[in-house]
């Protein structure tokens, strides 16, 4: 049996968007350093908490979310801030 490539799972937070070039650098980064693909998935059908790592990511899983959190936090963002201004 072979192991499966691993794939990073995130759901958008709720009252959150995607900043679609922030997106691309942590498909970008999960690609050329882990060899992943980066999915996005409805929070209704994500039944773990996201990130969810699936996939064969050897020892490196705690390592993966460390340098990739970043990536991912910067990926959405909301303009709540903008409302509170106004």
């Amino acid at each position: 049996m072979t192991e499966s490539s691993p794939v990073l799972i995130l759901s958008v937070p709720a009252g959150y968007e995607i900043d679609p070039q922030a997106w691309e650098t942590l498909k970008q980064c999960a690609g050329d350093c882990y060899g992943a693909g980066v999915m996005l998935a409805a929070p209704a059908f994500l039944r773990a908490e996201s990130p969810v790592l699936l996939g064969d990511w050897g020892d490196g899983k705690a390592e993966a979310l460390r340098e990739l959190g970043p990536l991912i936090d910067a990926a959405f963002f909301t303009l709540d801030w903008l409302e509170a201004a106004m």
